[in-house]
């Protein structure tokens, strides 16, 4: 069956796709409060708790992204783990 007319593309790599960029994003909001703060943190102050939530929060959306997509091409049968 064709990727575009299969629903289970866009259920399982889409969304995996977008959640993956909602990652991204929250890294790219994350880096401006720790590029404002340079001079502080360079002094030694930790970094807040809420900062560091917020990093940890879109590594792992990121990587849940990412593996989500990988699932996806699994079960369209496009991609195996291994050629035998």
């Amino acid at each position: 069956m064709p990727i575009r007319v299969n629903p289970a593309f866009t259920q399982e790599i889409v969304a995996g796709f977008v959640v993956c960029i909602v990652g991204a994003l929250l890294a790219l909001a994350a880096s401006i409060p720790l590029e404002l703060a340079k001079e502080r943190v360079h002094a030694g102050a930790r970094a807040p708790v809420a900062w560091r939530i917020l990093c940890a929060a879109a590594l792992g959306l990121f990587l849940v992204g990412t593996l989500w997509q990988l699932v996806g091409y699994l079960l369209l049968e496009y991609t195996v783990w291994w050629t035998w």
